[in-house]
C-alpha cells in the first residue's frame, strides 16, 4: 500500500509534545465491560437465571401433548389480565368453530341452521362479555348448548358452581357419539370447580382430561396439554410439592412459560418480591413470622432435600437469587445463610442418588467455602458446562491459569447461547425475555459470561489475539475493543481483520475450542471501522484510508488534504494557515468518527454519550474506586483488582496510549492544528482572533492549563481584534464565530461531540 503523504505530514505524537497528559476520571456507568471493576467477574461466580435453569430441567421432559395457547403463552402469570384476555379471543374463536364443523360433518343437525347458528353465536356473545347478564336464551338442544349453561353459572361466580357443575356432568351422560366436542372442554372446567374447591379430585379431572384428548374427542383449546398447570397447581395446595413440580415442568416444556412463575411456589425459604405474583406469604409477612413458622420453613425444606427434583429446584432458586448478592447488589458479601443452611441440610439428608452435583458445588463457591465447592464438584458429571466452570474457578484460585482456561473453554463451548445450556426447545417457538447477551449493568448473560471467563484467562495468559477472538465472538463488543485498541500492536490487529475478512462463514473452530467461527458482519464491519480510526490516531493515513466507513473514508481524505497544504512549505503562508484551520475544523467536528476510541477515553461505542470504564488505569494501577453502600450510607472504596495483567499487558499499555490520555482526545488535536495555523498568521487579524477563540472554545473543558496558555496569545497578538476585545473583557473564550469558522459552518453541517 503506498504512503505519498507520509514526508509532508506533521505527526500527531509532535503536534503534541508540548502538551501535558492528564488521566481523565470516567466515572463508572454500567459497566458495559466485562472487564471493568477489575475484572472481578473472574472471580465472582457467575449470575445464574431462574427461567434458564427451569429450563434446563424441563428439557428432560417430552410430553405428546401440544400447547395451542400461543397468544397467551408470554402472559405467564396465570391470573393476569393479559393471559385471561387472550384465553377469551381464543374460547370464542374455538367454540365458533367447532360449532361450524358439527353443522358440516352432522354431528348436530338442528332443523333451522340459520336459527341454531344465530343462538349459538348470541350465547358465545354474551359469555365474552367483560360483565355476563343473564338469561343466557334459547339454544337449540346439543353438547355445545348444555356447555354454555354451565359456562354461564361458572361466570356468575362461586355461589353458581355447583349449576355449573350440574350442567357439565349433564353434558358427559350424552352418548359419545354426541359430545365429540365438548366433553373434555367440560372435564376441564370440572377440575378447575374442584381446584377452587379445594377438592383433591381435582387432579383426576385433569388427568381425564388428557385421556380422553388423546382417545380421540376434540381438544380444539390444548386443554390436555393446559391441564398439566392446573394438575400442578391442585397437588401444591394439597401440600404435594414432589407431585407438582414434574406437572410444572411438562407444563413448561410444552411452551407455556407461565410455569416458570409457577414453579417459584414450591421453593419453601423464598423471598416474597413486592409487586409480583409470588404464590405464598408476602415480604411483610414473612417479616413477620414467628419462630415456629420458620422452623415450619426448615422443615419443609429438609423434605425438599429428600426429593431428587424439588432439591435441584431449590439450588438453582438458590443460585439464581443469592449470586445477586454476592455481586454486591445488596452490599452484602461473605457467608450467605441461605446458602450455609441448605448445604447443611444435604449433608444431614441420607441421599441415595445425586444429580447436578456441580450446581450445589456454585452454591458452596457462592457462599465463599471453595473446599466444599471443590468437594462437590468431585461428585458432578465432569463434562457438563456448569461442572466444567466451577473447575476452572477453583484451577484459577489455585494459580493454575494454563488448567484453567483448558476448563473454561470445554465450558463455553456449551454456553455459545442459552439454547446450548439449556436444551430446551418447546414446539412453540420461545419469544421469552431471557437474556441472550451482555446486559447492562451487573447482569450479563451465560454465553457472555463465558466468553468474558475464558477472555480474561487468555488475557492473564498474554494470549492477546485469543483475548480478542473469545471477546468478539462472546458478544462482549467492549472489551473486544479494549484488547483491539489498547494490546494489541497496530499491525497485530491489522493482521487478525485482514484474516477474518478471508474466513468462510461455519469455519470449523479452533481444535482447543475456544472461539467461535467467523463473528457476525455487524461486529466484522465494525472492528474494521475500529482499526481504520486507530490508524488515523497513528497517522497512519493512507492504511486507514480502506478500513474508514462512508462517508469519513471521504472526510479522511479532505483531512489529509489539509494536512498535506498545511505542511507544504512551498505555499505562502497565509494558505497553509487555512489549511490548518481547516484540518482542525474537521478533526474537531468530526474527529469522533476519524479518530475517536471505542472506548475510554472518547467513547464512540456509545456515541460519546457517556465515558466508558477506564480499564487501562485500573491495570496499570492496580485498583479501582467503588461506590458501596451500607446501612443507607454510601461511600468510596478503593479495591484490588481481580485479574492481574501480566507485564506484556502493562507493556503494550505503555506503547498504546492515547495522545492525550483523555476524553474526546481529539478535541486537544484540534485546538494543536488552530494553533498551528494561529502561528502563520499576522498580529491583529480578525483570522487570528477568530483561529484562538475556535482552539481555545475545544480545548477549555478538556484541558484548562492548555486553554489557559492559548488565551494568553489573544492578549499578547490580538487584543485590538473585535474577537479579541470580547475575550478579553469575559476574561474567556466566547461563543462566536469569526470569518474562517463562519466560513466552515457555512459549508458543513458540525455536529456537537
Amino acid at each position: 500500500m503506498k504512503r505519498p503523504l507520509a514526508r509532508f505530514l506533521v505527526p500527531t505524537a509532535l503536534l503534541l509534545s508540548s502538551l501535558p497528559v492528564p488521566l481523565s476520571a470516567t466515572g463508572y456507568y454500567g459497566p458495559s465491560e466485562y472487564l471493568a471493576r477489575g475484572g472481578r467477574n473472574l472471580v465472582l461466580a457467575p449470575e445464574f437465571y431462574w427461567d434458564l435453569e427451569v429450563k434446563r430441567l424441563a428439557s428432560a421432559y417430552h410430553p405428546p401433548e401440544k400447547f395451542l395457547l400461543e397468544s397467551a403463552k408470554t402472559s405467564r402469570a396465570e391470573g393476569s389480565e393479559a393471559r385471561l384476555g387472550a384465553l377469551s379471543a381464543l374460547t370464542v374463536e374455538a367454540d365458533s368453530a367447532d360449532f361450524l364443523d358439527a353443522l358440516k360433518t352432522g354431528k348436530i343437525k338442528p332443523p333451522d341452521v340459520a336459527l341454531a347458528t344465530e343462538q349459538h353465536d348470541a350465547a358465545r356473545s354474551l359469555l365474552a362479555a367483560r360483565t355476563v347478564t343473564p338469561p343466557l336464551g334459547a339454544e337449540f338442544n346439543s353438547e355445545f348448548a348444555d356447555y354454555h349453561r354451565g359456562a354461564l353459572a361458572y361466570r356468575l361466580g362461586k355461589e353458581h358452581w355447583e349449576e355449573a357443575r350440574t350442567a357439565w356432568e349433564a353434558l358427559l351422560k350424552r352418548p359419545e357419539a354426541e359430545r365429540h366436542y365438548r366433553t373434555v372442554w367440560a372435564t376441564f372446567m370440572l377440575g378447575k370447580i374442584a381446584l377452587k374447591r379445594g377438592e383433591p379430585e381435582a387432579a383426576k379431572w385433569f388427568q381425564q382430561t388428557r385421556a380422553l384428548a388423546k382417545s380421540g374427542l376434540a381438544d380444539s383449546l390444548g386443554l390436555a396439554a393446559d391441564s398439566y398447570g392446573w394438575e400442578a397447581r391442585s397437588e401444591w395446595k394439597q401440600g404435594h410439592p414432589e407431585k407438582a413440580a414434574p406437572l410444572y415442568l411438562t407444563q413448561l416444556a410444552l411452551g407455556d412459560e407461565s410455569a416458570i412463575y409457577s414453579l417459584k411456589a414450591l421453593i419453601p425459604d423464598r423471598e416474597p418480591v413486592d409487586g409480583v405474583l409470588n404464590y405464598g406469604p408476602t415480604g411483610e409477612e414473612v417479616r413477620k413470622f414467628t419462630p415456629a413458622e420458620d422452623a415450619a420453613a426448615e422443615k419443609q425444606l429438609k423434605a425438599a432435600a429428600a426429593d431428587p427434583l424439588l432439591r435441584r429446584l431449590v439450588t438453582v432458586h438458590i443460585l439464581a437469587t443469592e449470586t445477586n448478592r454476592a455481586l454486591g447488589w445488596e452490599g452484602s458479601s461473605g457467608a450467605n445463610a441461605r446458602c450455609t443452611r441448605w448445604l447443611r441440610i444435604l449433608k444431614e439428608t441420607k441421599l441415595t442418588g445425586l444429580e447436578d452435583a456441580e450446581y450445589l458445588g456454585w452454591v458452596g463457591y457462592t457462599n465463599g467455602n471453595y473446599r466444599e465447592a471443590a468437594d462437590w464438584l468431585k461428585l458432578a458429571n465432569a463434562g457438563a458446562p456448569a461442572a466444567c466452570w466451577l473447575r476452572s474457578k477453583l484451577e484459577r484460585r489455585a494459580g493454575k491459569l494454563a488448567e484453567a482456561r483448558t476448563s473454561m473453554a470445554k465450558a463455553f463451548q456449551s454456553l455459545r447461547t442459552t439454547a446450548d445450556y439449556t436444551h430446551w426447545a418447546p414446539a412453540v417457538p420461545d419469544d421469552s425475555d431471557s437474556p441472550d447477551g451482555p446486559i447492562s449493568g451487573e447482569s450479563w448473560s451465560f454465553p457472555a459470561a463465558a466468553a468474558g471467563n475464558l477472555g480474561a484467562l487468555n488475557l492473564e495468559r498474554a494470549e492477546f489475539i485469543d483475548a480478542l477472538d473469545t471477546f468478539l465472538h462472546g458478544g462482549l463488543w467492549n472489551d473486544a475493543a479494549y484488547v483491539a485498541e489498547r494490546v494489541l500492536a497496530a499491525d497485530e490487529l491489522k493482521a487478525y481483520v485482514d484474516k477474518a475478512a478471508t474466513r468462510t462463514v461455519g469455519a470449523e473452530a479452533k481444535p482447543d475450542a475456544d472461539a467461535a467461527a467467523k463473528p457476525n458482519t455487524d461486529s466484522g464491519d465494525d472492528l474494521r471501522y475500529l482499526l481504520g480510526r486507530r490508524l488515523v490516531r497513528e497517522d497512519r493515513y493512507a492504511d486507514a484510508a480502506p478500513y474508514m466507513k462512508a462517508p469519513y473514508d471521504g472526510v479522511l481524505e479532505k483531512y489529509v488534504q489539509a494536512l498535506k497544504a498545511a505542511a507544504n512549505e512551498k505555499l505562502p503562508k497565509a494558505e497553509r494557515a487555512r489549511a490548518w484551520f481547516r484540518a482542525a475544523w474537521i478533526a474537531r467536528y468530526d474527529g469522533m468518527e476519524l479518530m475517536g476510541t471505542e472506548v475510554a477515553p472518547d467513547g464512540f461505542s456509545s456515541e460519546g454519550a457517556f465515558p466508558n470504564t477506564d480499564i487501562v488505569a485500573e491495570r496499570e494501577k492496580g485498583r479501582y474506586e467503588e461506590t458501596r453502600y451500607e446501612n443507607g450510607e454510601s461511600k468510596k472504596v478503593v479495591v484490588s483488582i481481580a485479574a492481574q495483567p501480566s507485564k506484556q499487558e502493562l507493556q503494550r499499555l505503555k506503547q498504546n496510549r492515547i495522545n492525550p490520555e483523555i476524553r474526546f482526545h481529539y478535541r486537544v488535536i484540534a485546538g494543536a492544528l488552530a494553533m498551528r495555523a494561529a502561528a502563520l498568521l499576522p498580529d491583529g487579524s480578525e483570522e487570528l482572533a477568530d483561529t484562538i477563540n475556535q482552539a481555545g472554545l475545544w480545548v477549555k473543558d478538556r484541558d484548562q492549563k492548555v486553554a489557559d496558555r492559548y488565551f494568553l496569545v489573544v492578549a499578547q497578538r490580538c487584543p485590538s481584534t473585535e474577537l479579541g476585545r470580547a475575550m478579553l473583557k469575559k476574561r474567556s473564550f466566547v461563543d462566536q464565530t469569526g470569518p474562517w469558522s463562519e466560513q466552515e459552518k457555512s459549508a458543513s453541517e458540525p455536529r456537537e461531540k
